[in-house]
């Protein structure tokens, strides 16, 4: 799927970017881009990004001197003395700026001028789970065309109806695709039907857009749990692993049980860093959560962890709880907003993160740890 790789690539290189925040500087001069993310169509122009440059004395001073460079010439190009943007091709590029040994970066994502983007492009269900489509259609300098879906003809794992996109699940297989067409344009994602036996080999899928972008296929499980005081709590945990160490997860906690599907949607709240990292002042989100919440974390190559923490207005849905073999088996989806710990006060720094998951349900009575 050329858009899979696509993305998989925009990933690395909002990865990259991430990590060359907090490594590429020395002392203590510091050189902000901003807005960190920006988007254009093919054939934009667009003046320099703003700048903000701290000296080594920790005086914020003017940008003089200023060498701008784009990791991506065939997606963006940039004027290396202005800082001028031409948007060449569709992608993403990292805008460098340069003040002697001192960096700062943002990622530029260039749309073309009719752009068809599935925000989900693979969906777990359970057998008679319903789900819709999120697809983002977008044309430059007037209204966008409605989508319309279609799969394949031999289909008998999922329906997917043809102008809302909302997809019934009717049988285990898969994965099989699904095409969202706008005018001229495709995009292909897939769904898999999952039936449980017992409680392992729980499935997820999420992606990530902003200033990460990523698109994960991990595994999943749910938790009853007792926090402190006895009272039972719910989390599900959505995670890539590399043998014992997590490399990237979305956690969810709500503060009751699923017991059903009829209680949710549960609203998902916010979680500020002091109630996230807060030990040593008496905060413990997993043992003693204030209100409902969602995390994102991924350990990047040079060892830093990239957080972010959820926003008010995020949902969690359980759409199914069925028996199997030593417990119970749920199927959902969420959706949420994490903002960027790293820019935790930047509007731009929020992550919309989508997923559906099907996962076994344990329930744990022991006391309470984190």
């Amino acid at each position: 799927m050329p858009r899979m790789r696509r993305l998989c690539r925009l990933g690395a290189l909002a990865a990259v970017l991430a990590a060359c925040q907090d490594s590429t500087n020395v002392g203590f001069a510091n050189l902000i881009v901003y807005p960190i993310l920006d988007s254009l169509f093919v054939g934009d122009n667009a003046p320099a990004r703003n700048l903000i440059y701290i000296n080594d004395r920790g005086d914020t001073v003017a940008p003089v001197g200023v060498r701008w460079t784009s990791s991506q010439p065939a997606v963006v190009q940039a004027n290396n003395s202005t800082g001028a943007l031409t948007a060449v091709g569709p992608g993403a590029a990292v805008l460098s700026a340069q003040i002697g040994s001192t960096v700062g970066q943002a990622l530029v994502v260039v749309a073309k001028t009719l752009d068809l983007q599935l925000l989900l492009d693979t969906v777990y269900l359970m057998p008679g789970d319903t789900f819709t489509v999120p697809v983002d259609v977008k044309r430059k300098g007037g209204s966008a065309p409605p989508a319309w879906f279609k799969t394949v003809p031999s289909n008998a794992v999922f329906t997917i109806d043809s102008a809302t996109g909302l997809i019934t699940a009717t049988a285990e297989g898969g994965p099989l695709p699904f095409f969202a067409h706008a005018d001229s344009l495709v995009d292909t994602g897939a769904v898999t039907v999952v039936t449980l036996s017992d409680t392992t080999g729980g499935k997820a899928y999420y992606t990530i857009l902003g200033t990460y972008i990523a698109h994960r296929s991990v595994a999943a499980r749910g938790l009853n749990y007792l926090r402190r005081g006895d009272t039972a709590t719910f989390r599900l945990r959505t995670f890539l692993s590399s043998g014992s160490t997590t490399i990237e997860a979305v956690v969810l906690t709500v503060r009751q049980p699923v017991l059903g599907a009829s209680a949710s949607p549960f609203i998902i709240d916010s979680l500020s860093p002091l109630e996230a990292y807060g030990r040593n002042y008496g905060y413990d989100p997993i043992c003693q959560p204030l209100r409902n919440w969602g995390v994102w974390s991924r350990l990047l190559s040079n060892g830093v962890t990239l957080s972010g923490l959820s926003r008010y207005g995020g949902t969690v849905s359980i759409t199914q709880v069925v028996p199997v073999a030593n417990g119970q088996a749920i199927s959902g989806r969420y959706f949420f907003s994490a903002q960027r710990t790293d820019e935790y006060y930047d509007p731009l720094g929020v992550l919309p993160i989508r997923g559906t998951f099907v996962a076994p349900l344990i329930t744990d009575t022991s006391p309470c740890t984190s």
